[in-house]
């Protein structure tokens, strides 16, 4: 009996560390740069915003969160000015805890090729993402569909394109 209690309480505390990694869980995201070093950014102290979005059915959503852009900037990753040339031949990959993928060009996340926002958001309609959405999503309120926001991110990589 001792022993079935112990196994499933194994079980949970691996399903709970599966399902929120401990930089999400903490308010953090690892971001992997150019140089392959991985490091974990705080969200705390970044700028928040708020992004309200409509569904097929006209269903309203707020999220809220920071943007991709404030992430790669704390995380040292050249944007602005720094962007010409080879350089824009870099991507994105958000990647989630089961490996989902979605990549955005680099200047879709800098303000000096865009005045559109891709969130990283930690809560919907002011309460957090509920597990199969967090702790954190990216949320790409321009996007006629969602087709590229990605659930239970855990990772931003930088990527140089040949």
């Amino acid at each position: 009996m001792i022993r079935q209690i112990a196994q499933r309480a194994l079980l949970l505390l691996a399903c709970t560390l599966v399902a929120a990694p401990p930089s999400a869980a903490q308010g953090a995201i690892d971001v992997i740069g150019l140089d392959g070093k991985k490091s974990a950014i705080s969200l705390a102290g970044l700028e928040r915003q708020a992004f309200a979005t409509a569904d097929a059915a006209g269903i309203k959503t707020t999220h809220e969160g920071v943007a991709v852009r404030a992430v790669l900037e704390s995380a040292g990753v050249p944007l602005g000015d720094a962007l010409r040339g080879k350089a824009l031949a870099r991507v994105v990959i958000a990647t989630a805890v089961d490996g989902y993928q979605v990549a955005y060009a680099i200047a879709e996340v800098d303000t000096a090729f865009t005045d559109h926002t891709i969130l990283l958001a930690d809560t919907r309609n002011g309460k957090p993402l509920l597990p199969d959405s967090g702790p954190l999503q990216i949320v790409v309120p321009q996007d006629k569909r969602a087709a590229r926001w990605i659930r239970q991110v855990t990772t931003l990589e930088v990527r140089q394109l040949q």
